[in-house]
């Protein structure tokens, strides 16, 4: 089986999460899309939901999609949130199927600060989302790693349990969680940013004031 790893905050989950990580999980054609938010992210501060709304609202997301997970992963877990670590834990869960770990172009480009980073690719399949006619720019080493692992069709991650890099093109959905948490705040028109579920769950839950 093929699993897809998709992670972060989640603070809230948006329609750029929900759509991008959707177009990725079908061109990927994958059996299961887990949506993980994280617990404690090292690169960031802390979340300003807690992480049983964070998780409540990536299932609100995706509630019409059978084969996505909200993967309580990292949330039932008391360390930081590492990916490398995650992956290993959940290869050794999933010893038979094969892990893809999805991350947007502007994450990716900064992969080389991660705990480990040069690791991933022992455990997992890489598969990058670019956005068109975004141009992020790669640390030199990630760079490197991608040349040497890069592949062009999703096919390939199915011949080998991990070790490839895949780039994606994925829908541009102008939105992030910061300034949708600003227009929250501030009482600009933002419900058409989340899915209804979840826009309902912020509202009856008044997160974000």
């Amino acid at each position: 089986m093929l699993r897809v790893i998709f992670g972060g905050t989640f603070d809230p989950i948006h329609k750029g999460h929900v759509q991008t990580s959707l177009a990725a999980f079908t061109q990927l054609k994958a059996e299961r899309l887990h949506v993980m938010p994280s617990a404690q992210p090292p690169h960031r501060g802390g979340p300003t939901a807690t992480a049983e709304q964070r998780l409540e609202m990536v299932r609100l997301a995706f509630t019409d999609y059978p084969q996505v997970i909200a993967e309580p992963w990292e949330l039932d877990r008391q360390r930081l949130s590492y990916s490398l670590l995650t992956l290993q834990e959940m290869q050794q869960q999933w010893p038979e199927d094969t892990l893809v770990f999805l991350l947007g172009d502007d994450a990716f480009a900064k992969l080389n600060t991660w705990h480990r980073w040069q690791e991933l690719v022992q455990v997992a399949h890489l598969a990058v989302m670019q956005r068109p006619n975004q141009d992020v720019c790669w640390a030199a080493e990630v760079e490197q790693l991608a040349q040497q692992r890069r592949v062009t069709d999703s096919h390939a991650l199915k011949q080998q349990q991990a070790g490839c890099i895949l780039c994606l093109d994925t829908p541009a959905i102008d939105v992030s969680a910061t300034a949708l948490r600003s227009k929250i705040s501030h009482q600009q028109p933002w419900e058409h940013l989340v899915p209804p579920a979840v826009a309902h769950y912020i509202k009856q839950h008044q997160l974000y004031p």
